[in-house]
């Protein structure tokens, strides 16, 4: 069985690694990419900087770049590409990872059998897609992103933190007080822990919530006593959620937060009605079929165990709503957070799936810990999960049309690599005839470009130059620090931009 179970998680990786690198292909293309994927900073917290606590995007990223770029370009002679696809195989671990982490919790912490807990898991996987597709339009998926450099800004570090979140729940007893358990292990968590941590406290707010709720639940089952054996039950939740707060702290005096503080005029009525504004634009993009269903499935859940909790008293059932409960909690208190959170940094973060990833991952959590629990006490949803499994995957995976193109890259995958192609060649001619300098066309991708803003003209801003000439010195693509000018040229549009104004889709039925 362990065999087919690796089998199927085999599968599912190969076919998330096709869905990054065929179907719906990440790039780099804007001035973030072409920073953080050349770049690596110091792997501690730094007080004051931009990003004070973002030490796994701002590593892992240009461990990728240079993997691409001293492993993969070699042997593919393709640079553009060979980015592309380390960084797409990344991100595909992460979330096998993930998913994984699911099954694993199902099985050991709840002790379904091994065949609905694989159904189970590939159900979590689809509801993804599931979520927010709409039939004969383009459609966002929960593992969308803004460009590349969010897939680890914000995709990867809630993977993490979910992962995390169910590896902890999978032990019945806590993990750092089992003596069977070496030090390497503890060693190994405790560096998890880390990088989960210092992440993006945007994405933190998953493992922080669930620490929070978990000592809740640890003092109601110590029946409100607060004594030694309470203390040592909580010790490592309360740690974790000491450093969150740390970590809080530091990225509150950051350069980002002043920078947003300083630009934020608008009153805090006003930003808080924009926020709802933009809450309303997040929920318009989900499907509301399916987030009926999933409302439906978990209250459901709730009315079968409680008329099930009359006849029998069952741990199992008892720990699952347990958690189940804990799930929704932490699901209301990231959604309360983020609000907080983006009356601050900005409204706009609401509307997009990668920064409200930990709601979708509370939401989709709880509807499919909903649906095992019903599919295994309910005979008839058990014998029609093959066929529910089936019409959801051909219904998420109808590729009619392309998911919505990235908000920084509103092109196909094709026209970003063709354009990155065309700007490094200019630079890598320039350094082969010993230049200095290098004056490098570039898209036209705002009228009012200016080069005395640096971060106009995005995402082909004229900052980017300076963060190209990182990468491709740091990757050995060039020989020496050159001075790049970015010069936005409206021809390069024409030559290589694709036309908007597509015909529509013709359904068949």
């Amino acid at each position: 069985m362990k065999k087919r179970i690796f089998l199927i998680n085999l599968a599912i990786f190969i076919f998330i690694y096709v869905y990054l690198t065929q179907i719906s292909p990440v790039v780099p293309f804007d001035g973030d990419d072409w920073r953080y994927i050349g770049a690596m900073r110091i792997p501690l917290p730094m007080w004051g900087v931009w990003n004070p606590t973002r030490v796994l995007p701002e590593t892992l990223m240009s461990v990728g770049g240079y993997i691409a770029a001293f492993i993969v370009y070699p042997i593919n002679k393709n640079y553009v590409n060979s980015l592309a696809i380390t960084e797409a195989f990344i991100i595909s671990l992460f979330i096998i990872i993930f998913l994984y982490s699911y099954y694993n919790l199902l099985t050991k912490r709840f002790h379904f059998s091994e065949k609905l807990s694989i159904a189970s898991e590939v159900m979590f996987f689809i509801s993804f897609f599931l979520l927010f597709k709409h039939l004969n339009q383009p459609s966002y998926t929960g593992f969308w992103t803004v460009d590349l450099s969010c897939d680890f800004f914000y995709l990867i570090p809630g993977l993490l933190n979910a992962s995390v979140v169910m590896f902890l729940e999978s032990r019945t007893t806590y993990f750092f007080d089992q003596e069977n358990k070496n030090n390497f292990e503890k060693g190994l968590a405790i560096l998890i822990l880390y990088f989960t941590l210092f992440s993006n406290t945007q994405l933190t707010i998953i493992l922080a919530t669930y620490c929070f709720f978990k000592i809740c639940q640890k003092l109601i089952d110590n029946k409100w006593k607060i004594n030694f054996s309470f203390f040592r039950s909580i010790s490592w939740y309360a740690c974790i959620l000491l450093v969150w707060f740390g970590t809080i702290i530091f990225d509150l005096n950051g350069e980002r937060s002043k920078n947003v503080q300083a630009t934020n005029s608008s009153s805090l009525a006003d930003r808080f009605n924009e926020v709802l504004h933009q809450l309303k634009v997040f929920l318009e993009n989900q499907n509301d079929i399916i987030l009926i269903i999933c409302l439906i499935t978990i209250a459901a859940t709730y009315i079968v165990y409680f008329k099930m909790r009359v006849k029998t008293n069952n741990f199992t059932k008892n720990s699952l709503i347990n958690f189940l409960n804990i799930i929704l909690l932490c699901f209301v208190s990231s959604i309360l957070y983020l609000i907080i959170v983006y009356i601050k940094a900005g409204s706009q973060y609401v509307a997009r799936p990668d920064a409200m990833w930990p709601v979708i991952f509370f939401m989709l959590f709880a509807f499919n810990i909903s649906f095992i629990f019903l599919a295994n006490y309910i005979r008839l949803i058990k014998v029609m999960t093959p066929l529910l499994l089936t019409l959801s995957a051909l219904i998420a995976f109808n590729f009619n049309y392309h998911q919505i193109y990235t908000a920084n890259v509103p092109y196909s995958a094709e026209t970003s690599k063709n354009v990155d192609n065309y700007i490094i060649n200019q630079v890598k001619k320039a350094d082969l005839e010993g230049k200095e300098t290098v004056k490098v066309k570039v898209p036209l991708d705002q009228e009012d470009a200016s080069p005395s803003v640096s971060t106009s003209n995005w995402p082909h801003s004229y900052d980017m130059a300076t963060w190209l000439q990182n990468t491709l010195y740091s990757h050995r693509i060039i020989r020496s620090r050159m001075k790049i000018i970015f010069e936005p040229d409206k021809k390069i549009n024409k030559k290589f931009y694709e036309n908007k104004n597509q015909q529509q889709f013709f359904p068949l039925e």
